[in-house]
């Protein structure tokens, strides 16, 4: 073995000449894993050849091994070696041939009638191992010729020999797991699957991750080659049975509409990929004890497990009422120990684990979400929710729900505001302002929203607006987003400048500096249905007033547009409407404030008749 390792060292290190011992331990002396490893790089580096000959000296068995390994690696070198009949070896070398042969579009090509005939009469076997192998070749054969109606009838088999265990023998385990990955891409048996308690517990009793202890070996198990074969099927069958679809462009949106009126959308898939049948798939896989296997997942060396479980994850949070459940069950950590692990740069299909995150995060109470204390594990939840909001794969969902999350990060306090608005060199802050401009709606309020927050508890976020060359720029994007087609952006926007001009008399100039823009935004507020709207415009006139007095008393061409305006008229209305509502009863003191301040400029304060 040692030898070995110094094997996988070299051609690691891109050296693939081979010695004769080196091939001898190759072919003859190691485990699988290992040998999968070597052959994989040696195929990268063109390698392969230097083992034709002894390759075709090797007696069946070990021939038989090299073989299935190398049609997993290079099927194309792997047939052109292939001049014996496998189908005389012994069943379990014949089977792994086959089977290997069947992941891969050349490979399958030698899977004919013969063989199709040999691997159905392995299913009666008295070992357990062949009759799953010979199911599981089936079922990959059938997969790649599209025939979809066999899946049904093979789904039927594997139910039937797994319900003779109680545990599940060892060498069959990989088998089951692979052959179920496969089936549960078709959508029905996903949701047969999900109903059979018995398979899932025997699905989900298969998971044992070894120990993460360091270890004295020349490879430590941080290092060694390991088989992580089973944590990413059992992660892919999972993630098949809870996934939602993915959200559709509208340009996705028009043509699966035209692929319908030419039938080629599956109408079974459709009905069984609708929100409400994953939704029942999702809360039957919670109810089976999916959460435990996925906290152990989380924690798998094998990227594709770590990204298929983000799926999962996702899926499951998807549904607001799971949400609790899972906090008790450590998604939360488990999804920091994913995103702790992630590659660089990250894909868009590592975004899944941060989308889960700030789907936490908008919905829950900073007390439960953060362990304490709670501003340093606050801190750790702005990258992730920045590199989403950034990536350039990232859906617009994905960055609403990001901007969404840091919104309700900002919030814990003043020094979370701080550290959101500073991390990245600003670059959460200027992303956000990026977002202002987006012709898409729910990023513009979810912006807005995030902002609000950060101007009125960050000594940076507040400086920007109020003392930065682009102060006034910036003021008059909040203005015009004050009048915003959607009453949560409008929330957002009047409650940041509310807030600014309450503290600086530099905004209040900036918002007036166009007076006939000001006006317009102020009036559609004061006579908005919302009353947070109304109480907004309320604080930015009375503040913009209090700054400005100087000028409008002097000012006859700016006292002339407010009086004609209507402004006087629409407050002086505002008084009846506030008085018989309750929560408008706060805001009265205001209004009066604002009438004074009117007169005082020299503004009449007498209804229009």
């Amino acid at each position: 073995m040692r030898e070995m390792n110094g094997l996988l060292k070299r051609v690691n290190e891109g050296n693939s000449n081979l010695t004769e011992d080196d091939i001898t331990d190759l072919l003859e002396n190691t485990t699988d894993i290992l040998r999968t490893v070597v052959l994989h790089k040696l195929n990268e580096l063109s390698g392969l050849q230097q083992l034709e000959t002894r390759i075709g000296a090797l007696d069946d068995n070990k021939y038989g091994d090299i073989i299935a390994i190398l049609l997993s690696v290079n099927p194309e070198f792997a047939t052109s070696l292939i001049n014996r009949d496998i189908l005389s070896f012994d069943p379990t070398n014949s089977l792994n041939i086959l089977n290997s042969a069947s992941s891969s579009k050349l490979g399958n090509n030698l899977i004919d009638d013969r063989s199709i005939f040999y691997l159905n009469s392995q299913f009666n076997s008295n070992d357990a191992q062949i009759s799953f192998l010979s199911t599981l070749t089936l079922i990959k054969h059938n997969k790649h010729l599209n025939n979809k109606q066999s899946m049904h009838s093979h789904y039927d088999r594997i139910s039937r020999l797994a319900s003779t265990f109680d545990r599940l023998p060892d060498n069959v385990i990989s088998i089951f797991l692979e052959a179920l990955s496969y089936l549960s891409s078709t959508p029905l048996i996903a949701d047969t699957l999900s109903r059979d308690v018995r398979l899932i517990n025997l699905m989900l009793s298969t998971l044992h991750l070894p120990p993460t202890k360091q270890s004295t070996q020349l490879y430590s198990q941080e290092q060694a080659p390991r088989d992580t074969s089973i944590e990413f099927t059992l992660s892919t069958v999972l993630a098949n049975i809870c996934h939602y679809p993915q959200p559709l462009t509208e340009e996705q949106k028009t043509l699966k509409k035209l692929q319908k009126s030419t039938k080629q959308v599956d109408p079974e898939d459709e009905e069984y990929m609708s929100i409400e049948k994953v939704r029942g798939r999702n809360s039957r896989m919670l109810q089976a004890g999916v959460a435990s296997t996925l906290s152990a997942l989380s924690r798998s060396k094998s990227l594709l497990s770590r990204r298929n479980t983000s799926t999962v994850y996702l899926a499951l949070i998807t549904n607001d009422a799971n949400r609790p459940n899972l906090l008790k069950d450590g998604v939360v950590k488990a999804l920091l120990n994913i995103i702790s692990q992630q590659p660089s740069p990250l894909t868009g299909d590592d975004l899944h684990a941060n989308q889960a995150l700030a789907k936490m995060t908008i919905t829950t109470p900073p007390s439960t979400l953060y362990a304490p204390p709670i501003t340093t594990a606050a801190i750790g939840f702005i990258r992730p929710l920045y590199e989403m909001l950034i990536h350039p794969d990232a859906l617009q969902l994905q960055q609403f729900e990001a901007l969404m999350a840091l919104t309700n990060v900002s919030s814990v306090g003043p020094d979370l505001a701080e550290r959101v608005a500073t991390a990245f060199d600003g670059g959460v802050l200027s992303t956000a302002e990026e977002c202002l401009l987006s012709s898409h709606e729910l990023l513009q309020r979810a912006s807005t929203e995030l902002i609000c927050n950060l101007v009125g508890m960050s000594e940076s976020a507040f400086s920007k607006y109020t003392t930065s060359a682009r102060s006034k720029v910036n003021c008059g994007i909040l203005l015009a987003l004050s009048d915003a087609e959607l009453v949560e952006t409008r929330l957002g926007a009047s409650g940041a400048l509310a807030q600014l001009c309450g503290m600086s008399p530099i905004v209040c100039a900036h918002i007036l500096s166009d007076p006939a823009k000001f006006l317009r935004v102020i009036m559609a507020l004061l006579e908005d249905s919302h009353l947070g709207l109304v109480h907004r415009a309320l604080v930015i006139l009375d503040a913009t007033l209090e700054a400005c007095k100087d000028i409008l008393v002097s000012d006859d061409q700016a006292k002339t547009a407010i009086q004609s305006s209507g402004l006087v008229d629409t407050l002086k209305n505002l008084i009846l409407r506030l008085a018989n509502e309750p929560s408008g009863r706060d805001v009265l003191p205001i209004l009066k404030d604002t009438l004074i301040k009117l007169k005082n400029c020299g503004i009449s304060i007498q209804v229009s008749s």
